[in-house]
């Protein structure tokens, strides 16, 4: 065996050992500042990775024509929870007489962290249904939207029931894994009720 010294400009001469079946780095810096260099690429494409938006076109509904929905998601600081802010507008049918404060708004929602792959996904269909911040999540089944077979089917109900959110999972899918989302807003409004927003991905 073979040892030669190498020197680094920001630390001391360390000495390797050269073998017939590699490298063996003995020098105890260099190997803890390749572990941080890596946690450090984990944590930044994670960052940029999770904060990707999803976007999805508004499909027509009884009153509107279109539109679209935006849903992106932030980490909470000190907390194993990240919100979910979703931001939609939508263009009405003609001569219908819906309030504009219901053509546009946004609609927050916390979400496990693990939500962020199919990990919560996975551990919700094993439960059924799972209590989080202000709100039931519920695993309805699995199912097949276009080509995307076993597609996690998830349910959330607000406890101020004023909305509820239906979305479907697909790991192989984009940014959040959302195929599709629709909005439920229940209002006292005679002309809306129940009012449905769906939008499809991108």
């Amino acid at each position: 065996m073979k040892f030669f010294p190498i020197c680094d400009p920001y630390l001391s001469c360390k000495t390797y050992s050269v073998q017939t079946i590699g490298f063996r780095i003995v020098s105890q810096p260099i190997l803890e500042a390749i572990l941080k260099f890596i946690i450090f690429c984990l944590f930044l494409s994670f960052n940029i990775w999770a904060t990707e938006t999803s976007h999805f076109n508004v499909l027509p509904g009884k009153l509107h024509k279109g539109g679209f929905l935006d849903a992106t998601p932030s980490s909470i600081e000190n907390s194993d929870q990240m919100l979910i802010n979703i931001v939609y507008e939508i263009k009405k049918k003609t001569l219908v007489p819906v309030p504009n404060q219901f053509l546009k708004g946004t609609y927050e929602q916390k979400l496990p962290a693990i939500f962020l792959d199919e990990r919560g996904y996975l551990e919700l269909e094993k439960v059924k249904s799972m209590r989080i911040d202000e709100a039931s999540v519920v695993h309805l089944g699995r199912t097949t939207i276009g080509t995307l077979n076993d597609a996690h089917l998830i349910q959330i109900l607000p406890d101020n029931k004023k909305s509820e959110m239906i979305l479907s999972y697909h790991p192989t899918t984009n940014a959040l894994g959302w195929d599709s989302l629709k909005l439920i807003l229940h209002t006292d409004l005679p002309i809306l009720g129940d009012y449905v927003i769906e939008g499809k991905l991108r």
